[in-house]
């Protein structure tokens, strides 16, 4: 039985159709194919689309638009077309057709599909298809390549076939290529991408090379014409596994054609980690592109992923720039690295910490009135801080709850940003319905009367009363007269530690903290009625001189120091539960975050604040390693504080980065896909002025001029004639530039400038 044989241009398996299941509608595609039901036919025959009519397909529009792969049939769909004159896939814009739009023959290369249509007495012919095309334009946006404004066409290409028989080769066509290459469907060229190129040191590629490629940045739409398109691959999973592959053996894969064998034209397109080539067979005119990334409307999901994990875990993008250049990786700029986090990455971090906080604050509605520590960070030390940053930490999950960035210039001064910051973090609890039942910190003056006149209980951190006090001791005991006291140091700490944390509170708790000049003269027993006598048993000793002697000299500073007013009336208020350890250590962890000696815009700091609050919170109740054998781990260590005594610290488990998973979750699954809503919550923030705001700036050119060397001597209104250092900037450019060492140089006071 022989039948008539459609020819298709290779990859157009999407327009064929296999025998449907059904056996009545089966029955009818084979009556179609042969004017009758053979009683024994291939079940694996295929029929093309154009034997089909257009209401029988499910996604016609979308298919010839490019938006599919594949046509999809209606159920129970039945050929009635004989197949002559009928193209589906999606055509080339009419926008910017030529003069000469009319049909074209096609021309590509053939193969043989297995589509019978014909009775069984018809010889196999080949079927000519019809292709129209059109000359096609894409506008690009004025800067895109050069600096002039380039308009790009692509070039028709002609397309023509021939009709053979069984007998007859197919014959592999000429194609002429344009700028534009040929991908996915034969009908229609690839979609041009828009391109960006604003690292030009990144992209060293000729102006033919760069037509295709993705930019790297954020995509403005008014900027690229109605003709202009832009395609879109499906996003992969972010926790794909990457790899470093060379160039060299990249090119290996492309050099030779892998239909031929013959040697290939191939071009690279680079921008940051993204890589593509596009491989040309001049022989057979095998076409293939491969790109080493997805792409995520014009960004390389590559590069943003790099951006966005350098973000989250709170490196530094300059210091993993280095790292990139000395070894010839490839990598973004820091510009490309600013606008991902601009657009992208900091919406994100807002939006997720919103999100956290207000899960947290419901939990802590059910519970009632809350027990919080607070305490202030400065983003530098000393007075001439930028920011101070206000943290209020639940006692009883030692969890974040608020955290509030001031910038001085909002509040006349860093002596006044810790005051403002816990107004700020009481107000947010108070608007989110949360009653503080009381407070830890530390004994700011500031922070006592405000907390004063708002009527809420402070309690003081043990810790730096204990800090303040023993600085104090300790510069006594350097003194000559006072070397006992130096033996006494650690017991002080130890009893000022017993009797703040006791249960009893009020006299009875400073009965017990001024029991300590008793214990350094070797008395026991108290004339206070609450505290009588010390809990321990007496020890008895020969080593008389570690005793303080009564009304002594030394004994008098140790009691000015320890038992004077002050120091009584904040130790009744020491906090004998709670302390402020916790906060100070996730201060210890911002600085992974956000360095002092690096400085952060408003929205930047804020940012790597929250990214360490984040982690603080998954990661505070981490619990000590164990061995195989389940005995705790410990580590020794000699800090600094201990004057070379060895210490035992805890091991904990390795800290775990689930809120990074989060954050590229939400980052590649929704703010990538709609920005908007996110970028419009991050405006939402108030961001303070610069501090230079406050002064005037004069023109460069005037600085420039007022500048003069702190090394340079003479007198105001005098020019003068000065020995160079060779090893200054100055010298050592002369020197370069003239290839003899400067002999002298003339300066000039600012008076003459």
């Amino acid at each position: 039985m022989s039948s008539k044989r459609c020819y298709f241009h290779p990859g157009v398996n999407s327009l064929l159709f296999g025998l449907p299941r059904d056996a009545v509608l089966r029955d009818k595609w084979v009556q179609f194919m042969f004017n009758s039901v053979p009683e024994n036919y291939n079940k694996n025959l295929k029929l093309c689309a154009a034997h089909f009519t257009e209401d029988s397909f499910i996604n016609l529009n979308q298919f010839n638009a490019g938006f599919a792969q594949r046509l999809f049939l209606k159920d129970g769909a039945v050929p009635s077309l004989s197949g002559e004159g009928y193209v589906y896939g999606p055509q080339p814009s009419s926008s910017q057709q030529g003069p000469s739009s009319q049909e074209l023959p096609a021309t590509s290369s053939i193969c043989e599909a297995g589509c019978q249509t014909d009775s069984a007495h018809t010889e196999t012919v080949a079927i000519q298809i019809s292709i129209k095309m059109r000359s096609v334009g894409t506008q690009l946006s004025v800067g895109t390549l050069r600096d002039v404004h380039v308009r790009s066409k692509g070039i028709q290409a002609t397309v023509s076939s021939q009709d053979v028989g069984t007998e007859t080769i197919p014959m592999l066509p000429d194609i002429q290529l344009s700028s534009t290459p040929v991908r996915g469907s034969i009908f229609r060229p690839s979609k041009r991408l828009r391109l960006e190129l604003e690292e030009e040191d990144e992209e060293k590629q000729t102006e033919s090379e760069i037509c295709v490629e993705p930019h790297d940045s954020t995509f403005h739409p008014e900027s690229v014409t109605q003709e202009s398109e832009l395609r879109i691959d499906p996003v992969s999973n972010y926790s794909d596994k990457k790899y470093i592959v060379f160039e060299s053996c990249l090119r290996e894969i492309f050099e030779s054609c892998p239909v031929c064998k013959a040697k290939c034209d191939v071009r690279q397109r680079q921008i940051g980690t993204f890589v593509a080539f596009t491989q040309l067979c001049e022989k057979c005119q095998h076409y293939r592109r491969w790109q080493s990334q997805p792409v995520v409307g014009s960004t390389p999901l590559g590069n943003l992923q790099l951006c966005a994990a350098t973000y989250f875990l709170g490196g530094s993008f300059s210091k993993l720039q280095k790292i990139f250049k000395a070894m010839q990786l490839q990598t973004v700029q820091y510009g490309t690295f600013r606008r991902h986090a601009r657009n992208f990455l900091e919406p994100t971090i807002i939006h997720k910490w919103n999100r956290d906080q207000q899960h947290f604050i419901q939990q802590l509605k059910e519970r009632g009135k809350l027990a919080v520590a607070g305490d202030m960070r400065a983003d530098s030390p000393g007075h001439s801080a930028k920011f101070g940053s206000y943290t209020l930490m639940d006692m009883e999950t030692n969890s974040i709850v608020v955290l509030q960035l001031i910038q001085s210039n909002e509040v006349g001064g860093s002596y006044h940003v810790e005051k403002e910051g816990l107004k700020r973090c009481l107000d947010k609890l108070e608007s989110c319905g949360l009653v503080v039942e009381y407070i830890v910190t530390d004994r700011h003056p500031q922070i006592q009367k405000y907390l004063r006149e708002r009527n809420i209980t402070q309690y003081y951190d043990v810790w730096h009363f204990e800090k303040a006090v023993s600085k104090k001791l300790l510069k006594l005991s350097q003194s000559k007269d006072c070397e006992v006291l130096k033996k006494w140091l650690k017991s002080i700490r130890n009893h000022l530690y017993w009797s703040a944390t006791s249960s009893v509170s009020g006299p009875e708790k400073v009965a017990k903290w001024t029991s300590l000049l008793n214990h350094m003269q070797n008395i026991h027993v108290h004339d206070n009625p609450l505290f009588p006598k010390c809990e321990h048993q007496d020890k008895t000793t020969s080593d008389y001189k570690k005793w303080f002697e009564k009304g002594s000299v030394t004994l008098r500073k140790v009691e000015k120091i320890t038992c004077n007013k002050r120091v009584l009336k904040d130790f009744e208020k020491l906090s004998h539960h709670f302390q402020t350890s916790r906060l100070e250590a996730f201060h210890s962890l911002v600085i992974r975050f956000a360095p002092k000696n690096v400085v952060f815009f408003y929205v930047g700091m804020l940012c790597r604040l929250y990214l360490a609050a984040m982690h603080y919170n998954e990661n505070v109740h981490r619990p000590q390693g164990t061995t195989t054998q389940g005995q705790a781990v410990f580590k020794i260590a000699f800090p600094k504080s201990k004057k070379g005594e060895c210490t035992a610290k805890p091991v904990k488990t390795d800290p775990t980065f689930n809120y990074v998973d989060d954050l590229m979750s939400l980052l590649l699954h929704e703010v990538i896909v709609d920005p908007t809503p996110y970028v419009e919550e991050l405006h939402q923030i108030t961001i303070p002025p610069p501090l230079s705001s406050d002064f005037e700036k004069p023109s460069k050119e005037d600085v420039i001029a007022r500048h003069v060397s702190r090394f340079s001597k003479g007198v105001a209104g005098i020019q003068h004639t000065v020995q160079i250092d060779q090893e200054t900037a100055g010298g050592s450019g002369e020197q370069h530039k003239t290839g003899r060492r400067p002999s002298h140089v003339v300066l000039s006071s600012p008076s003459t400038s």
